[in-house]
C-alpha cells in the first residue's frame, strides 16, 4: 500500500480517544511504523532499545511480547469503536503461530484494506453517515504528487473505490489500485482547497439509484485565478461517464454584490423509503458566511434548500431516535449570534427557508422562516473571547452507540483547545469535557499574571452546560441529563469501604433474579496488576472471585487479564457465584442504560445479563477476549427500583469488564455541574440513599 496513506491511518490512531491514556502503546505504534519496510531485520534487542532507553538491562524479549499482544487488543478495540468505518487496518500477526506449511510469520505490523471482498453496494451503510471516508493524503509538492483517498464502502472489485490527483487529471481506481477511467480538467486542481481536509472530504462513491452501481460526485474547484468561483458538483457513473454538474450556492442581496463563492464541504445519501428515493444533502459554504445545505435527486436536480448565516462546514446523517428516518445533522459557527459555535438539526422533509438571526446585518431576507428541528448555541469560554479569537466552532458531528458526540474548538492553535460535548437521541447533553489537556493549560498561561490571574474555575467548567437552545426546546437552554457511570464512581466507595457506595452497591448470587449478598472487605493485592482494586465476600471469597474490580490506571495486559484504561469489571465466582453490580433509582422517571459487556481475559467464558425490577431485560455471553455484548435499554424506575447487571460462571476465566452510562433528564429547576470525567450532576437529585445487606 501507498505508505503515505499507512502514516495517515496511524496518526489517525494515534489521535483517537482510544489511545489518549495509551502513551507506551503509542510510542510502540510509531516504532512499528518506522521499521515497517524493514521488518524482517528488526529484533527484540532493537525494540527495547527504544521502548525502554534507560532499562535495557532488565527488559527481555518477553516484555516486548506483552507490549505486542497489549496493542494487538488496542487496535481491535479501537477498530470496533472509533475506528470501525476506517477503510485501513492496522494488524500485528502473530509471530508465534506457525503456518500450515510449517513457517512463521516475519512481519511485525501489516496494513491492508477494510473488506474488499465485500457484498455488493446496495447492502453497505456508509451512506447512513456523510462523511465515513478516510482521506489517505500526503503534503503536496506539487501537483504531479500523487495522493489517494480510500473511501468507506462495500463494494466488489473492480467497482471504484480510490482516487487520486495526478497533475490536472483526476484518476478513479478499483480496491486494488487498478485505474478504471480518469477525467481531465484544463483548469487544474485548487490545491489549498483539496488538500485543506484531505480529497477525501471532496469525492465521494454512492449508489444513488439503489441498484448496485455506484456513482462518483466530485466536488471539482479550478486553480486559483483573479476572478471567484464557486465549485461544481459534477456525478460521474462508475464507468467514468458525465452524468450531471450541479453549482451551490446563489447570489444573494445579503452579500452586497460581492461574488458569491460557494464551496462543497460534506455530502451524505438519504437511504431510500418505501415513500421516495435516495436522496442527496450538500453542506456548502461561501469562505465566511453564509451555508447552504440542499437536497438534491439522484439527476442533480434541486429539490429545497435551508440556508443560514454562518458556516456549517460539517455534516453528517442519522436516524437517532429511532424513527427509520435520518436527521440532517450540521455544526459550524453561527455569524448571527456573536460568533458561536452551532448545532443545526434539519428534519429531511423540512429543509427550506433562513435561519433568523438576532444580529440584522446577518438576516437573509425573501426565503421564508425556516424550520430546525434544533439549534443550540455553544458557549464562547472566557480564553476564546479574552484571547481575542473572533469565533469558536463546532465541527466533526458523528454518531456513536446511538449518542451524538462533537468537538467545539476554542483557541485557533495548536491543536483547537478541543471541548467534547455529547448527547443522547433525545438531544439531552449528557457529557462535556476537555478532549485533552490543551484547553486547561492554555487557559492557565494566559491567565498566569496580571489583574485578571486565575486557574480554571469550576463554574467555568459549569458555563459549558448552558448551551442556548434558540429551537426545539421547552427552555431557554438545551436540556441536561444526569449520568451515572459505575466507573467514575468506584473510587470514592472503595477508599471510604462504603457499599452502598451512593446509587451504586457491589455484591454477589448464585443467579441472575436471586437473592444478594453485598461485598464487605476491600484489598489491593497486586493481581491483576498494581492498579487492580477489589470488594470482595469474608464469606465465600476464593482468591480474587468473586468481586467487583477496578483497574485505576492505565490499560493492562499481562498475557492473562486485558484490562482498558480506568476500566470497572465484574468476575464470576470460581466456585459458581455470579458477580452483581447494583444500580438504585433515586427518583422516579425514564431512564436510559447504555454499555456493554466486554471479554477482560484470555479464554474468557462467562454468562451476562440484566436484571430491572426482578425481571431480566437482558441475556448473552462472553466467549473471547475483547468481545462485546452491547445494550440499550429504555427503564420506566421508581425511587429504590434496582437495576442490577449480572456476571455468572460459563466454559472459561471471569474477568468481564463493564461500560455503563445510565442518564436521566434533570429537572429545570436544576443546578447542572460537571466532573472532570465529563460526568453532569444535577443539585436537585443530591441525597443519599440506605440499601440493606441482602437484596432482591
Amino acid at each position: 500500500m501507498d505508505p503515505t496513506a499507512i502514516r495517515d491511518q496511524i496518526d489517525r490512531i494515534l489521535r483517537s480517544q482510544s489511545f489518549a491514556s495509551k502513551s507506551q502503546l503509542r510510542k510502540l505504534l510509531e516504532i512499528l511504523f518506522k521499521h515497517i519496510d524493514s521488518q524482517t531485520t528488526l529484533k527484540p534487542e532493537l525494540m527495547i532499545k527504544e521502548l525502554w532507553p534507560e532499562e535495557t538491562r532488565t527488559k527481555r524479549a518477553a516484555d516486548v511480547a506483552t507490549e505486542m499482544n497489549r496493542l494487538r487488543h488496542a487496535l481491535e478495540s479501537y477498530y470496533n469503536g472509533e475506528g470501525k468505518s476506517d477503510l485501513i487496518i492496522i494488524s500485528l500477526p502473530n509471530r508465534a503461530a506457525p503456518a500450515p506449511d510449517g513457517t512463521h510469520e516475519t512481519r511485525w505490523i501489516v496494513a491492508q484494506p477494510r473488506d474488499v471482498e465485500g457484498p455488493p453496494p446496495s447492502s453497505h451503510i456508509g451512506s447512513r453517515i456523510t462523511v465515513k471516508v478516510l482521506g489517505a493524503i500526503g503534503a503536496l509538492a506539487g501537483l504531479a504528487t500523487v495522493s489517494y483517498v480510500a473511501v468507506m464502502m462495500l463494494a466488489p472489485r473492480h467497482h471504484p473505490k480510490l482516487a487520486r490527483l495526478d497533475g490536472t487529471a483526476l484518476r478513479i481506481m478499483d480496491a486494488q489500485g487498478k485505474e478504471l477511467w480518469s477525467q481531465n480538467f484544463p483548469g487544474g486542481f485548487d490545491t489549498a482547497w483539496f488538500y485543506q481536509k484531505g480529497l477525501a472530504s471532496r469525492i465521494w462513491f454512492e449508489d444513488l439509484e439503489g441498484k448496485g452501481h455506484l456513482s462518483v460526485l466530485f466536488a471539482y474547484s479550478a486553480a486559483p485565478s483573479q476572478q471567484r468561483h464557486s465549485s461544481t458538483l459534477i456525478c460521474y457513473s462508475e464507468r467514468g461517464k458525465e452524468k450531471w454538474r450541479w453549482t451551490p450556492g446563489r447570489d444573494l442581496p445579503e452579500l452586497n454584490g460581492s461574488p458569491s463563492m460557494f464551496l462543497t464541504m460534506a455530502l451524505g445519501v438519504l437511504k431510500a423509503t418505501s415513500k421516495r428515493p435516495p436522496r442527496i444533502v450538500v453542506a456548502n459554504v461561501d469562505p465566511w458566511w453564509p451555508s447552504q445545505i440542499a437536497i438534491l435527486d439522484s439527476n442533480g436536480k434541486t429539490i429545497s434548500e435551508y440556508w443560514h448565516s454562518g458556516h456549517l462546514a460539517y455534516m453528517t446523517l442519522a436516524d437517532l431516535d429511532g424513527d427509520g428516518g435520518e436527521e440532517i445533522i450540521a455544526t459550524g459557527v453561527a455569524n448571527g449570534y456573536d460568533h458561536q459555535a452551532t448545532l443545526v438539526v434539519l428534519d429531511p422533509d423540512r429543509v427550506f427557508g433562513a435561519s433568523s438571526e438576532v444580529q440584522a446585518e446577518f438576516q437573509i431576507h425573501g426565503m421564508g422562516i425556516a424550520q430546525e428541528r434544533l439549534r443550540l448555541l455553544f458557549p464562547r469560554s472566557d480564553l476564546n473571547r479574552a484571547a481575542l479569537f473572533t469565533y469558536n466552532d463546532a465541527i466533526e458531528p458523528a454518531v456513536q452507540h446511538g449518542n451524538l458526540r462533537l468537538t467545539v474548538l476554542e483557541c485557533a492553535a495548536p491543536e483547537g483547545c478541543p471541548i467534547r460535548y455529547e448527547f443522547d437521541k433525545n438531544f439531552h447533553l449528557i457529557a462535556v469535557y476537555p478532549g485533552s489537556d490543551e484547553f486547561r493549560s492554555t487557559h492557565d498561561r494566559f491567565y498566569q499574571s496580571g489583574k485578571g490571574a486565575h486557574t480554571l474555575r469550576a463554574e467555568e467548567q459549569a458555563a459549558f452546560l448552558r448551551l442556548r437552545c434558540l429551537v426545539g426546546c421547552k427552555s431557554e437552554f438545551a436540556p441536561v441529563a444526569q449520568t451515572y457511570s459505575p466507573a467514575a464512581a468506584f473510587e470514592k466507595g472503595w477508599i471510604t469501604q462504603t457499599n452502598p457506595n451512593g446509587v451504586w452497591s457491589y455484591g454477589y448470587s448464585s443467579g441472575f433474579t436471586n437473592p444478594i449478598t453485598l461485598y464487605d472487605k476491600t484489598v489491593r493485592n497486586g493481581i491483576n496488576g498494581p492498579n487492580a482494586k477489589y470488594w470482595l465476600s469474608s464469606l465465600v471469597a476464593t482468591g480474587t472471585s468473586p468481586a467487583a474490580e477496578y483497574n485505576n490506571g492505565p490499560a493492562y495486559n499481562d498475557g492473562n487479564v486485558d484490562f482498558l484504561a480506568n476500566e470497572f469489571l465484574l468476575v464470576a465466582g470460581i466456585r459458581g457465584q455470579y458477580s452483581d453490580l447494583i444500580f438504585t433509582a433515586p427518583f422516579s422517571g425514564e431512564y436510559s442504560v447504555d454499555g456493554n459487556f466486554r471479554g477482560a481475559q484470555y479464554a474468557i467464558g462467562t454468562v451476562v445479563g440484566i436484571v430491572a425490577n426482578g425481571r431480566v431485560v437482558f441475556r448473552s455471553s462472553v466467549t473471547s477476549v475483547g468481545q462485546l455484548a452491547p445494550f440499550r435499554i429504555q427503564l420506566d424506575l421508581q425511587p429504590g427500583s434496582k437495576v442490577v447487571f449480572s456476571v455468572g460462571p460459563g466454559r472459561g476465566f471471569q474477568n468481564t469488564g463493564l461500560s455503563i452510562t445510565i442518564t436521566k433528564p434533570c429537572a429545570l429547576t436544576d443546578q447542572a455541574n460537571s466532573t472532570s470525567a465529563g460526568e453532569i450532576t444535577c443539585s436537585g437529585w443530591q441525597r443519599s440513599s440506605t440499601v440493606p445487606s441482602k437484596q432482591r
